[in-house]
């Protein structure tokens, strides 16, 4: 009962001071005036977000970031809005609600929301939100400010709505960050029932907010310690503060200060995800064609850049990557791997959707392969065109064209969250003089948004909110046994803890929820020094991946300082270039390697050591596809005579074609060699090495879960592979290296 209790104050406490940051902030801006009564707690609460986020953001680069220090300045914020009397009701009222819609509105959103509020009170287990959005923030607490996390590419993302979870993980841990986020949903119904009011029609913003609201995918995320729900809340916070402007603009000179709100909240907008920095081009563009002047457009920008750019500057110095962990062809850096950034994509523009002319039914009533579904009552999606009549309509309809412009990068529904508010309104504005269809159509969503009823119409492994347990919710039913019910991995979190020290990595296949666990998780795909240690490890088991076949380059005596082999073939995408050992000769002796060499690669220069370490557990790789002009160079520090070259390698890169040549003062010359290729015997002892390599790179232990590559191979002799089994449950087992 003492976690149940921590959790809902350490969200309240949380919520509180968001609203006083922006109430504040609001106050000092001179926005108060130009903001009617119902606008200012979902505004200023989602303005105040922002503003905490970049405090925080801050304190842990300062690494400052302890508690003490964290709750202090909270409390500073929450007792000056208290004295200045920001936090009273200010503003004058906007068009009134009905009694009926108050009444249908809290009957309705009422249920959900005590629904969603159980929901997110139990103890979080959520795939996402209880590994990566939580687990990097567990992290960060740990270390009282940022740490270099190059194991992850979600470190790499902007953490923006993460941040604002922080103060309410120290205090109530996993539920608390859950029911902060629902506190953004709740902001955002809020919002939307306010600009509603202000078009002058209350039915509109009432029923759009409960088409979000009730959405299937929205409750759930909303419920979770996911982001997606906040980011929707930023993203129309910033369209609402636009709006205001562009009515507040030729009868109030002050106007131009709303444009200091757009622009923070459209920068926080591409803080939160990366995937919503559209709202920035719809703001810098609705502005410019108000306006015609460049200066508020620069002051939207310059505001933008103060939420986005600390989270881009911290990439670039970080992961040599502003865009960090995309754009890696552009920004070249050893921490994401071209060829996994190619192939996620990939997976992410279909999700398992063979033909994307289906993808309006799978995301309306399916929910299977696109993880979650919005509702069928998003099928009336093109009704929604009627209100294309209205100039609020049209606004709308160019947001929402914009936020779903980088759908298909990502076709995951809950990829729509941030689209949603707007896609909503379009269709309550197409049928705003007919309260009773609207009335109707808020039924029919309610009805068919219930978790009961959505297996009667949606796929039967459609993501959703299940039956939510409230004897989960209050500590009744244990934690570590609601969690081992409904995570099938956390049994392995639990084991880490027994067996693992603090302070040691582990690799694995799979991920787990490693918020869950002080322990560093290395899962293998999440980052080019994982997939390295990986690829190491699957060389133990996988004879294609081991340096089994020999390329003898002989050509007549060369001298030169400067040699190398360059790929020249093009080859099916998912192929690599790979050299375990790149070796030189003269008169069949092997040039001893030397502290003076300098040696280079592209792509990939990062990894090029590992064809000259004499170990066949190693190899460089392209990670990429290979392409004519690829290469590897020696420079020997001084003229070298060189007659042979030879090439240690692996089966799976059978359709690249290599050409030694060696710089001849002015460029680089062909050298006319005979080829000679040689089948090489398997190393016997291939397990073992790779072990080996893989605890000089400092990692010894291995949580393998059965249905990992290579785990009935470690699990039938872990002693040929020096390891060393600690324990075993629920289908995982943890190793540790003997070495």
């Amino acid at each position: 009962m003492r976690q149940a209790a921590a959790a809902l104050f350490g969200a309240g406490f949380t919520a509180v001071t968001c609203y006083a940051f922006g109430v504040v902030l609001l106050d000092r801006l001179g926005l108060s005036g130009m903001l009617r009564r119902p606008e200012r707690y979902p505004l200023g609460f989602t303005l105040g977000a922002a503003a905490l986020h970049l405090l925080l953001f801050a304190l842990l680069a300062l690494h400052i970031a302890y508690w003490p220090v964290i709750i202090g300045l909270m409390l500073a914020a929450i007792l000056r809005a208290y004295r200045s009397g920001a936090c009273k009701p200010q503003g004058s009222e906007l068009e009134r609600v009905s009694g009926f819609l108050k009444l249908l509105l809290a009957v309705v959103e009422g249920t959900y929301f005590v629904l969603y509020f159980i929901y997110a009170w139990a103890p979080e287990h959520s795939p996402d939100g209880s590994s990566y959005h939580l687990g990097i923030i567990a992290r960060y607490i740990r270390e009282h400010g940022f740490v270099a996390l190059t194991s992850s590419i979600y470190a790499m993302l902007g953490q923006g709505v993460e941040l604002i979870f922080l103060p309410a993980f120290i205090i109530g841990r996993h539920s608390a960050a859950a029911l902060t986020h629902l506190s953004f949903a709740v902001a955002l119904a809020f919002a939307m029932l306010a600009y509603g009011q202000r078009l002058g029609k209350p039915w509109v913003g009432g029923a759009a907010a409960l088409f979000v609201f009730l959405s299937p995918v929205f409750g759930l995320t909303a419920s979770i310690a996911y982001i997606d729900a906040a980011t929707a809340a930023v993203v129309f916070a910033s369209f609402y503060f636009l709006e205001i402007w562009d009515r507040e603009r030729e009868v109030n000179p002050h106007a131009w200060k709303l444009l200091i709100a757009v622009g923070l909240l459209a920068g926080y907008a591409y803080a939160a995800k990366y995937t919503t920095f559209t709202i920035g081009v719809y703001s810098l563009g609705f502005v410019a064609w108000k306006t015609r002047r460049l200066k508020p457009v620069l002051l939207v920008a310059a505001c933008a850049a103060l939420m986005a750019g600390p989270w881009i500057v911290r990439n670039a110095i970080v992961y040599q990557n502003p865009a960090a962990p995309l754009g890696n062809s552009l920004f070249r850096n050893p921490f994401v791997h071209v060829m996994f950034e190619r192939e996620y994509s990939e997976f992410l523009r279909h999700y398992g959707v063979v033909d994307r002319r289906t993808l309006p039914l799978d995301v309306t009533i399916g929910g299977e392969r696109t993880t979650g579904l919005i509702g069928p009552l998003f099928l009336l999606l093109p009704f929604g065109l009627l209100a294309l009549r209205r100039r609020a309509g049209r606004h709308l309809w160019i947001a929402a064209a914009l936020l779903l412009s980088t759908f298909l990068l990502n076709v995951g529904t809950r990829f729509l969250i941030p689209a949603l508010p707007f896609l909503s309104l379009t269709i309550a504005l197409a049928a705003a003089e007919s309260p009773a269809l609207l009335c109707f159509l808020i039924l029919f969503h309610a009805v068919a948004s219930w978790p009961s009823v959505i297996p009667s119409y949606a796929d039967k492994y459609a993501w959703r909110i299940e039956r939510p347990e409230l004897q989960a919710a209050l500590r009744v039913l244990d934690t570590d046994t609601f969690l081992a019910q409904h995570m099938g991995n956390y049994a392995a979190t639990r084991m880490l803890d027994r067996y693992v020290p603090d302070d040691e990595p582990v690799l694995t296949q799979s991920g787990i929820p490693d918020s869950y666990t002080r322990r560093e998780i290395r899962v293998g795909f999440q980052s080019a020094p994982n997939e390295v240690l990986l690829d190491m490890f699957q060389m133990g088991w996988l004879v294609g991946s081991q340096p089994i076949r020999s390329l003898n380059f002989r050509f007549p005596e060369r001298t030169a300082r400067r040699f190398r082999v360059q790929q020249t073939a093009a080859t099916p995408p998912i192929e690599q270039w790979n050299i375990h050992e790149l070796r030189f000769f003269h008169q069949g002796r092997e040039l001893a390697r030397k502290p003076e060499w300098r040696l280079q690669a592209w792509p990939n220069p990062w990894d090029v050591l590992m064809a000259f370490d004499n170990s066949p557990a190693t190899r460089w790789r392209s990670w990429e596809t290979p392409a004519p002009g690829m290469y590897i160079e020696v420079d020997f520090g001084a003229d070298t005579s060189v007659d042979e070259i030879r090439i240690e390698t692996s089966s799976d890169s059978a359709n690249v074609r290599v050409q030694p040549e060696v710089w001849n003062g002015s460029g680089w010359e062909k050298l006319p060699a005979q080829l000679e290729g040689i089948d090489v015997a398997p190393n016997p002892n291939a397990r073992r090495m790779a072990t080996h390599e893989i605890h000089l790179k400092g990692v010894n232990y291995f949580l393998i879960f059965d249905t990992d590559f290579g785990s009935v191979d470690v699990r039938d002799d872990p002693e040929a592979w020096g390891l060393t089994l600690l324990a075993t449950e629920g289908g995982a087992r943890i190793y540790k290296s003997t070495w």
